[in-house]
C-alpha cells in the first residue's frame, strides 16, 4: 500500500501523513525532512545554496547523506549522517535553503531512489510535491492537499511560537510573523510551481482536498474513504490497538456533591449533544457555534424582547427605513451583508428588520466589546461573532462560513471601526470576501446616511428625532465576476463590493441632501 500526499508548503502534508501512518500502521515516509536535511548539511558546510558553482557539492553531499527516521512518542524524529536535526531542519533559514537545494536533479535522483527502496520493502504514506506524479507515479491513494495561503501561514506562525495549529483549530499568532511567513509562501509556491525539475502540480488522478477549515481528523476521514484497503488497514490497526480483555466496569456510588467539570474542558462535547437546552449552562462558545434557530427558548425570548424594545424605541428617537428592503430579508440563501459604519445604530436597522420577518442575522463584533461577562452573554444571546482584530482569527472564519452555509445572513462592516470624517483615511478589512467564498454566498451592499450626524465629536447625549435612511443593494454572486482564480475573486468581490457600497451611499446623500 502506498499512500503520496502532495501539496504546497504549509498545507498539512506532514501533519495529516502522520496521522494516517498512526491509524493504518503505515510507514510515514517524510520526503520533505529528507531534502531539507540536504539542505541543512550543505548549509552546515558553509555552501551557498542559491550558488550555481555550489550545485557539484551539494549534489556530493545529498548522495553520501545516511538519512533515517525514528518513532517517537512525541513524533518521528529525523537524523542525517547521525545527528539528530528534527528541530534544525524546521528553522526559517532552511525554510529558504529547501527549495533550490530540492530542484537540483540529481540531489533529487538520490533521494527519489531511497525512497523507492523504503517503499519495496513496506506499506507507506509519504508526501512531498511530486509524490504522486514522480516517485510513486502508481501510488495506491493519490491526494494534492492545498489550503488557502492565509491559512498555511497561520499554521507556520503558530508552530513556530510553540503551538500546534493542527490539534488547536482556533490557534492564532501575530499578524507580523503571520504576514512575513506568508511572503514567503507566496515566494516558494512561485518558485516550486515554475521550476524545470518536478514542479508542484497534482497528478492527473490526484484527488484534490481544501484543508483550510477543515480538522487534521476531518482531512483523514476523507482520504480513508477514498480506498477500501486503506480503510480496512485502518479498522485493523485499530482492533490491534484495544486491549485482548476489556476491564469489568467499576460500579462507583456518586456524591450527594459532585465536583462540576473543570474549567476548560471539551467544548465539543456540547456541540455534539445537538441544540442547546434551557437552563443547561451552556457556554458562550455553543451560542457561537450554534444556529440561532437552535438556541434555547429563553435565549429566543431574550432575543425578541431586545428586538422590539430596541427597534421601537431607535424607531421613536430616530426614525429609520431601509428602502429596497425585500433584497435583504430574502432568505432563499445565507448572504454577506457589508455594510458602512457611522454609529452603534448601523447594525440595529439591519438586524431588526431582518428577526422581523424571520430572518437570522449575525453581526461581526470585535472581541473588545467582550470586556467583561454581561456584554460578552448579551452579544452571544444576540447571534454575534467575535473576531480578534490585528490576528488571522480562522476561528471567527470558520464560524461566519458555517452561518451562511445554514442559511443565516452574516453582517460584517469592513471598514473596521466608525468613520467620522470623509477625509479620514479609510483601511477596508477585506476578510468578508473570504468568508463568503468559502461558503459560497453571496455578498450584499447596504448602504446608510444620517447616523454620524446625531453625535458630534465630544458630545455625549445624542440629537434625537433625526432621520436616519439605508438602502439594500442588488446581491454580488462569485460568479457574476467572471474570474476564475479563488485569490483574485477574492480581491475583485471586495473592490466591486465595497464600491457598491459607497454608490449606494452617494445616492441616499443626493435624495437627502445634508445627511452623512
Amino acid at each position: 500500500m502506498i499512500v503520496a500526499i502532495d501539496g504546497p508548503a504549509g498545507s498539512g502534508k506532514s501533519t495529516v501523513a502522520k496521522a494516517i501512518a498512526k491509524r493504518c500502521g503505515l510507514t510515514l515516509l517524510d520526503t520533505g525532512a529528507m531534502y531539507r536535511s540536504c539542505a541543512l548539511l550543505s548549509v552546515q558546510e558553509g555552501l551557498d545554496v542559491y550558488d550555481p558553482e555550489n550545485v557539484d557539492r551539494i549534489v556530493e553531499i545529498s548522495q553520501a547523506a545516511q538519512i533515517s527516521f525514528e518513532q517517537r512518542e512525541d513524533g518521528q524524529g529525523v537524523f542525517a549522517n547521525g545527528q539528530d536535526v528534527t528541530k534544525e531542519i524546521r528553522t526559517p533559514e532552511i525554510d529558504v535553503a529547501v527549495s533550490p537545494v530540492s530542484a537540483i536533479p540529481a540531489v533529487r535522483e538520490a533521494m527519489v531512489a531511497q525512497q523507492r527502496k523504503i517503499a519495496e520493502d513496506t506499506d507507506v504514506v509519504a508526501e512531498g510535491r511530486d509524490i504522486g506524479t514522480v516517485v510513486f507515479p502508481k501510488a495506491d491513494v493519490k491526494v494534492f492537499l492545498t489550503a488557502d495561503p492565509e491559512a498555511r501561514a497561520l499554521r507556520r506562525a503558530v508552530q513556530r511560537a510553540g503551538g500546534d495549529a493542527a490539534k488547536d483549530k482556533d490557534a492564532t499568532a501575530d499578524k507580523q510573523a503571520v504576514d512575513e511567513i506568508l511572503a514567503d509562501l507566496k515566494r516558494r509556491d512561485a518558485y516550486d510551481s515554475s521550476r524545470e525539475v518536478a514542479p508542484l502540480k497534482p497528478a492527473e488522478d490526484a484527488v484534490h482536498i481544501d484543508s483550510s477549515l477543515l480538522s487534521v481528523d476531518e482531512v483523514v476521514a476523507k482520504i480513508l474513504s477514498l480506498n477500501d484497503g486503506l480503510a480496512a488497514m485502518d479498522v485493523e490497526a485499530e482492533k490491534k490497538a484495544e486491549p485482548a480483555e476489556k476491564p469489568q466496569p467499576q460500579v462507583e456510588v456518586p456524591a450527594q456533591n459532585p465536583k462540576p467539570a473543570a474549567k476548560g474542558a471539551s467544548k465539543k462535547a456540547s456541540k455534539a449533544a445537538g441544540p442547546l437546552h434551557a437552563f443547561a449552562n451552556n457556554s458562550f462558545e455553543d451560542y457561537y457555534d450554534h444556529a440561532m434557530s437552535e438556541y434555547p427558548l429563553p435565549a429566543k425570548a431574550f432575543f425578541g424582547v431586545v428586538v422590539g424594545i430596541v427597534g421601537g424605541v431607535t424607531k421613536v428617537l430616530w426614525p429609520w427605513s431601509i428602502e429596497d428592503l425585500d433584497k435583504l430579508v430574502d432568505n432563499s440563501c445565507g448572504r454577506m451583508i457589508i455594510m458602512n459604519h457611522g454609529a452603534l445604530l448601523d447594525p440595529i436597522l439591519v438586524i431588526v428588520s431582518c428577526s422581523v420577518r424571520g430572518v437570522s442575522v449575525r453581526p461581526i463584533f470585535k472581541s473588545e466589546f467582550n470586556a467583561n461577562k454581561l456584554t460578552t452573554w448579551f452579544f452571544s444571546r444576540i447571534g454575534g461573532i467575535p473576531v480578534n482584530r490585528g490576528t488571522a482569527d480562522m476561528k471567527a472564519v470558520r464560524r461566519a462560513r458555517a452561518a451562511l452555509e445554514r442559511g443565516e445572513h452574516v453582517l460584517v462592516f469592513p471598514e473596521g471601526t466608525r468613520i467620522k470624517s470623509d477625509d479620514e483615511e479609510v483601511k477596508i478589512h477585506g476578510g468578508f470576501a473570504l468568508m463568503a467564498q468559502l461558503a459560497k454566498a453571496p455578498v450584499q451592499p447596504v448602504a446608510i446616511v444620517g447616523a454620524r450626524d446625531l453625535r458630534k465629536k465630544g458630545q455625549v447625549i445624542p440629537k434625537f428625532f433625526k432621520r436616519v435612511y439605508a438602502k439594500a443593494g442588488d446581491p454580488i454572486t462569485f460568479e457574476s465576476l467572471g474570474i476564475k482564480g479563488k485569490k483574485q475573486q477574492v480581491e475583485a468581490m471586495e473592490e466591486l463590493a465595497m464600491k457598491k457600497v459607497y454608490e449606494l451611499r452617494d445616492l441616499l446623500r443626493s435624495k437627502y441632501p445634508g445627511k452623512m
